[in-house]
């Protein structure tokens, strides 16, 4: 494979692995809504102690709905890390890749200019005068 092929497919894991950045972002920015809205249900039950005796079942299901989303949602920031830290590998490997391709193209490059000199002393020249 030539190093103009080993760039493409370096570009494309680029590509991949920043979006799978940006997956693990979006996640972990949802994960800090559910903390933020769970705080939030918290302080509003510690301020209006009447809003538990008025609604006892829904504010401990909304809670529980809210831990478990958090829960869930911790799994997948994992999962997702996980396969961002793999991407990342791949980037890594096509660009050692790319670098030992064009170590050895510019290896063929000099070769190729060496052949040329090498060519260009061997002919033989017309040293007669004039």
């Amino acid at each position: 494979m030539n190093w103009k092929n080993q760039r493409r497919i370096l570009a494309v894991h680029e590509q991949l692995h920043r979006i799978e950045l940006g997956r693990l972002s979006r996640l972990e920015r949802k994960a800090r809504d559910l903390k933020d809205e769970e705080a939030r249900i918290v302080e509003c039950l510690d301020g209006n102690r009447n809003m538990i005796a008025l609604f006892p079942e829904l504010v401990l299901q909304r809670l529980k709905s809210n831990i478990r989303q958090q829960q869930e949602l911790r799994k997948e920031v994992d999962r997702q890390a996980n396969v961002t830290m793999e991407q990342a590998k791949r980037v890594k490997q096509a660009e050692r890749l790319v670098a030992d391709a064009e170590i050895e193209r510019e290896r063929v490059l000099e070769l190729e200019a060496l052949a040329e000199i090498i060519e260009h002393c061997a002919t033989s020249r017309d040293y007669s005068a004039p």
